[in-house]
């Protein structure tokens, strides 16, 4: 089981160093005067919040106690300097997305299935289903900035109980957790 709980301890740390980079590339987006990639960011941002929730939650039932969050290491300044212009960060966003589903999550999921841990299997099943659909959201909107096309604005959602993101129309139900459409938050 410990490894459980150190796996759920790494998704939790990543998804918040995630959760202030992209708040990061969001206020640099605005600074590139590219409002509805900021939004975009923004978004990811609050769904990684949802990942971290749900992981931290995992951990609580795993453990079969209250967790501090002692253990999550975020350096401001790493972050920052990281920050470049919103192309290349959307590329960032890509490529970490990308690691998360093909990897870390893929890893995590294989060890939960391993060890049975039903609680765990689905928070990190929850995730990498996001995280994918991050990484193609992100994708699109790169390739509209690299073609000089304008990003339309659309009203965006975030799924509170696993932190997928669409678009208008929103959909009845959450095509990753299938809870009703009224779990999405309005960015």
């Amino acid at each position: 089981m410990s490894l459980i709980i150190d796996n759920l301890k790494t998704a939790i740390n990543g998804e918040s160093n995630a959760k202030r980079r992209y708040e990061l590339y969001a206020e640099k987006a605005v600074k590139d005067n590219l409002p509805e990639v900021a939004r975009l960011f923004k978004a990811i941002s609050i769904a990684e919040g949802v990942h971290i929730k749900n992981h931290l939650r995992a951990l609580s039932v795993i453990s079969g106690s209250d967790i501090s969050d002692n253990f999550i290491k975020i350096n401001e300044n790493e972050l920052k300097n990281q920050i470049k212009d919103t192309k290349t960060n959307l590329m960032d966003a890509i490529s970490g997305e990308t690691y998360e589903v093909k990897k870390m999550y893929k890893e995590f999921l294989k060890n939960s299935k391993k060890i049975g841990n039903d609680i765990a299997e689905l928070t990190f099943s929850l995730a990498r289903k996001a995280e994918r659909i991050h990484a193609k959201i992100c994708s699109k909107y790169l390739k509209l900035l690299e073609n000089n096309k304008r990003i339309e604005f659309k009203e965006i959602y975030i799924c509170s109980i696993c932190g997928n993101i669409e678009f208008e129309p929103l959909p009845m139900i959450c095509p990753i957790c299938d809870h009703d459409q009224k779990f999405f938050m309005k960015l």
